[in-house]
C-alpha cells in the first residue's frame, strides 16, 4: 500500500456560549488532513490549533504531502521522521509540529483500518476496561445558564466537571462556590484559568491568589494558571496550594515538556494528540511523565477526529487517569464518528470500529463550507458574562 494523495478540509460551524477569558467565538474551523492510498482506505486527522491560524495549514499540509508521496502509509515512525527531517530548521515546534500530528493520527486511522481493528488494538492493546470521563465546558456565561448546564451534568451521571474562570480572585471564588453548590460534594470539579495562552497571562503570585482562593471547594485541579512558557511560574503555584496543577495542553515538543518535568511543576499532564507529535509523541510524554510520578489526562478539545485519536492513545496508555470530553457545542464533536461514544455513568468504554472509528461524508462539507476570515478572537476579556 502506498500513500497517493493528503489534502486539507476546512470547515467552518456555528458555535453557542464559546467564551473564555481570553476571547470569544460564534464560529470555528475545523481544519481536517486527509490521507489517501492506492487501496482505497484514507485516514483523518484533525490540527486543532489550525481553528487559530486556518489560512496557513494547507501549505504545510502540501510541503509534507510532497514527502510522503509513495510512501508506506503503515510504516508510521519512519513516515513522521520524514516528515520532521524536512522542518528542521522552522518547523521544531508550533503549528509544524500541530500538522504533522494530524497526519500521523490520519495514518494511524488507516492502519486500524487495513487491519480491521482499532487503533489502540495497535498500539499494545487495551490498558483499561473503561475510563472515568469528565465533562469539559463550564464556560463564560451568566449564572442561570450556568446553574443549568451543571444540573445537566447531575441528571446524566456524570462523575467529574470542568469549569473556566480566568477572571481575579474574586469573580473566579464565586464561580467555584456556585460550581461546588450545585454539584453537590460527590461530583469533582476541576477548574481551567486557561492562561496557557491567554494574552494578559496571569503571574505566579495571582494564580496563587486565586488558588488560595477556591482551595476550600475541593478542587481536583487548578489547569493553567500561568504562562506556558512558565515552568517556574508553575512550581511556585504547585508549591502555594494543596490543589493539584495541572497543564501542558499547549505544549508541542518534548523539550517544552521536559522543562516542566525538570522543574517538578505538574501533578497532572495534558499532551494534545493533535498537536504535541501525534499520537507516538504522546505516548512518549505519558512515558516520561510516569518517570516522574505525574498523572495522564490528555487534552481534548475539537472536532470527533480528534478526540477519536485522544481516547485511542488514552485507553492504551497505563497512566492515563482521566478522559476529556468537551460539551461546548461542537456540531462536528459527533457527526465525524462512524458510532457515538459509549458513555456510561461518568465512565467511557472503548470504541470498537476500526481505524479511529471516524468518517468525513459529502454531506457534512456541504453542511458546513469553509468562511474565510472566521476564527476565535484572542483578547483580554472583562470577564463580564453577557
Amino acid at each position: 500500500m502506498k500513500i497517493t494523495d493528503l489534502s486539507t478540509i476546512l470547515l467552518t460551524v456555528p458555535v453557542q456560549d464559546l467564551r473564555w477569558s481570553g476571547g470569544d467565538a460564534t464560529a470555528v474551523t475545523a481544519t481536517l488532513v486527509e490521507v489517501r492510498t492506492d487501496e482505497g482506505l484514507t485516514g483523518l486527522g484533525d490540527v486543532y490549533c489550525g481553528a487559530l491560524v486556518p489560512g496557513v495549514i494547507a501549505p504545510l499540509v502540501e510541503h509534507f504531502r510532497e514527502r510522503l508521496l509513495g510512501a508506506d502509509p503503515l510504516a508510521i515512525p519512519r513516515a513522521w521522521q520524514a516528515m520532521y527531517g524536512t522542518s528542521l530548521f522552522w518547523g521544531r515546534a508550533g503549528v509544524a509540529v500541530a500538522v504533522m500530528s494530524a497526519i500521523e493520527n490520519a495514518l494511524w486511522d488507516i492502519a486500524g483500518k487495513a487491519a480491521g481493528i482499532p487503533v489502540y488494538r495497535l498500539l499494545g492493546g487495551l490498558a483499561h476496561e473503561r475510563l472515568p470521563v469528565y465533562a469539559s465546558g463550564g464556560l463564560d456565561k451568566p449564572d442561570e445558564a450556568f446553574i443549568a448546564e451543571l444540573r445537566e451534568y447531575r441528571r446524566t451521571g456524570m462523575r467529574a466537571v470542568k469549569i473556566r474562570i480566568g477572571h481575579g480572585v474574586e469573580r473566579d471564588r464565586e464561580r467555584v462556590r456556585l460550581a461546588r453548590e450545585v454539584l453537590g460534594p460527590e461530583i469533582d470539579i476541576m477548574v481551567d484559568a486557561v492562561q496557557g495562552h491567554n494574552p494578559e497571562p496571569w503571574d505566579a503570585n495571582t494564580a496563587i491568589a486565586v488558588a488560595q482562593a477556591i482551595e476550600p471547594y475541593n478542587i481536583r485541579w487548578f489547569e493553567e494558571p500561568c504562562a506556558a512558557t512558565e515552568p517556574s511560574a508553575y512550581a511556585r503555584v504547585r508549591s502555594a496550594t494543596r490543589i493539584p496543577v495541572s497543564g501542558g495542553e499547549s505544549c508541542t515538543s518534548m523539550q517544552e515538556f521536559r522543562a516542566f518535568f525538570d522543574a517538578n511543576a505538574l501533578d497532572i499532564v495534558q499532551p494534545d494528540v493533535s498537536h504535541a507529535g501525534g499520537i507516538l509523541g504522546c505516548r512518549t510524554v505519558a512515558a516520561l511523565a510516569a518517570t516522574h510520578g505525574v498523572k495522564l489526562a490528555p487534552h481534548s478539545w475539537g472536532t470527533g477526529v480528534m478526540l477519536a485519536a485522544t481516547y485511542h492513545f488514552g485507553f492504551a496508555t497505563p497512566n492515563t487517569a482521566v478522559l476529556e470530553y468537551p460539551t461546548f457545542g461542537h456540531p462536528l464533536r459527533d457527526e465525524l464518528l462512524v458510532k457515538p461514544f459509549d458513555i456510561r455513568e461518568g465512565f467511557m468504554f472503548p470504541p470498537d470500529t476500526p481505524g479511529l472509528g471516524v468518517e468525513l461524508r459529502r454531506e457534512t462539507i456541504d453542511k458546513y463550507p469553509y468562511r474565510e476570515g472566521v476564527k476565535p478572537v484572542i483578547r483580554r476579556t472583562t470577564g463580564a458574562a453577557r
